[in-house]
């Protein structure tokens, strides 16, 4: 599923709670209502939610994270009630901000979150502008690399594996300006998302030799179904995010996911309140969802890691899970993005068209 934002150009443990509508809109008892991704939160949290606070919730759930998206864009104009707590990722905040969609968490709401101070300040980093906190981050994967280890003839480790001979229009990348420059330049040695690229001529020159190399490799640019051309046979190989290809992972034991050695982009899943009535109970939510035995469940029984710095009560077989507790010396080269200024993008755009035109030179 697309799940970045920034520059658009162009199993049976895991909760089934899609379908859920908002109940009876003439009844008038508090209810904190909550739209949120399918498969990120075990449906057994809800009632555990329940029995611990005064109020009632109704959960709604959607596919993709673009489909709450198109939902948060209507509340504005929405006879409806709006919910009081959304899902979004993280691609998606700076517009939510800049659009007026949703509302910072005030700091009298912020101390009903006391497993926000617990968090690490990259997570708390992600979520704040200016000094003010817009969201809560409840879950979070990278992106990585998925092959088919019984075609492929060799184990791909880092970026540059991508380049080899053997994936020559093999390969799938995302139709992601921010993901494809920014693997390649980590391939470089650099940041995932790194400034004014024509400040550094050195840099600029060979990333642009780096993007048209990797061009050539590509079959299919899509940051959607990418992963049925690989289980189909089409392509060995596919860029993408950690949440997508557990599934994928479970349907064919030859898919192998990896996390590059070299460092990757990191994302996450976040709780952010649309425009209206702030309820206490959203705030309660929020940090539920942190909470140690909560967040076991979430990084347990989905296909993401709680972002909680309490994780004891995970268990060992999960903490062997090599792409969901990967080694720390990939996790200190990993990257959350962030907004880049707008010359930056400009940047990023003029590549991004002429890489996919083939007019690179």
């Amino acid at each position: 599923m697309d799940r970045r934002k920034f520059l658009v150009l162009g199993g049976t443990a895991i909760a089934s709670i899609g379908g859920c509508q908002f109940s009876n809109p003439f009844d008038q008892r508090d209810r904190l209502k909550i739209v949120g991704l399918l498969g990120a939160i075990p449906s057994k949290l809800i009632n555990q939610f329940e029995s611990a606070s005064q109020f009632k919730t109704e959960f709604k759930a959607e596919n993709l994270p673009s489909k709450i998206w198109q939902e948060l864009q209507t509340y504005p104009n929405s006879k409806d009630k709006i919910p009081n707590v959304i899902s979004i990722g993280d691609g998606w905040l700076d517009l939510a901000i800049a659009n007026s969609l949703i509302q910072p968490i005030s700091p009298n709401l912020l101390e009903k979150i006391p497993q926000w101070q617990k968090l690490s300040p990259i997570w708390q980093k992600s979520v704040t502008r200016n000094n003010q906190v817009w969201g809560i981050p409840y879950r979070w994967g990278t992106t990585a690399i998925a092959y088919r280890s019984d075609k492929l003839k060799f184990d791909i480790t880092q970026w540059s594996d991508l380049w080899r001979s053997e994936l020559k229009l093999k390969l799938t990348l995302p139709d992601d300006a921010r993901e494809v420059i920014g693997l390649v330049l980590k391939k470089m040695g650099q940041s995932y998302q790194q400034e004014n690229l024509v400040e550094h001529q050195d840099i600029f020159a060979t990333l642009t030799r780096e993007l048209k190399s990797l061009n050539s490799q590509v079959l299919t640019y899509t940051s959607e179904n990418y992963l049925q051309s690989l289980l189909a046979d089409d392509t060995l190989a596919a860029v993408g995010w950690t949440s997508d290809m557990y599934k994928a992972k479970r349907q064919n034991p030859d898919l192998k996911v990896v996390i590059p050695q070299d460092g990757t982009a990191l994302w996450s899943d976040i709780w952010v309140m649309p425009k209206g009535d702030a309820l206490t109970a959203a705030a309660e939510w929020m940090n539920f969802c942190l909470t140690p035995a909560i967040a076991a469940q979430i990084t347990s029984l989905t296909d993401a890691v709680s972002p909680s710095s309490e994780l004891e009560q995970v268990p060992a077989s999960v903490k062997a899970d090599p792409i969901k507790f990967f080694p720390q010396e990939i996790l200190a080269k990993s990257e959350v993005l962030s907004p880049l200024s707008s010359s930056t993008l400009l940047q990023y755009k003029e590549l991004w068209t002429k890489m996919r035109a083939g007019t690179l030179s």
